[in-house]
């Protein structure tokens, strides 16, 4: 991950920085929550968690999060903004077309299954092998089935 841009320190959380990116919001993730965004997320050398607010899909490999109520800083101003090191400038985000499709069968005995969870958490072990930022375009379908332990003697 590349940083390309991280609100200076010096300022007062209502300040603006004129070198701030344009947020670039969602449209209508500025008043309602609940809108789609691109919801990549990295976290900062600090450790705080970012979380993308631009729209789904947007044309470049840039993600930027923004100040909310909630965090210091200017609501609504470009606080953290990063690209995947996969990408680079002007590559954009991957695309859709064509798709690929791996199938893979794993097999195991009864016994060894003792998480109800397991195919979830086959699917999640799939999805992270990909780049964070591909996982809304990743499509990992799992179903188990299991057959009776045999009864023997």
């Amino acid at each position: 991950m590349f940083i390309t841009y991280e609100r200076p320190t010096h300022l007062t959380d209502e300040q603006t920085d004129p070198q701030a990116p344009a947020a670039d919001l969602a449209p209508g993730a500025d008043v309602d929550p609940r809108v789609p965004v691109c919801g990549a997320s990295t976290y900062d050398v600090d450790g705080t968690r970012w979380t993308c607010t631009r729209g789904p899909g947007h044309a470049d490999d840039e993600h930027r999060a923004v100040f909310d109520r909630y965090h210091g800083g200017a609501v609504g101003q470009v606080a953290f903004a990063w690209q995947y090191e996969w990408g680079g400038a002007g590559h954009g985000p991957s695309s859709t077309v064509p798709m690929t499709t791996v199938t893979v069968t794993v097999s195991f005995p009864s016994t060894a299954w003792t998480n109800e969870q397991l195919p979830e958490s086959i699917a999640d072990e799939v999805r992270s092998v990909f780049w964070e930022c591909d996982h809304d375009d990743v499509t990992v379908t799992t179903a188990a089935t299991s057959a009776p332990h045999p009864v023997t003697g």
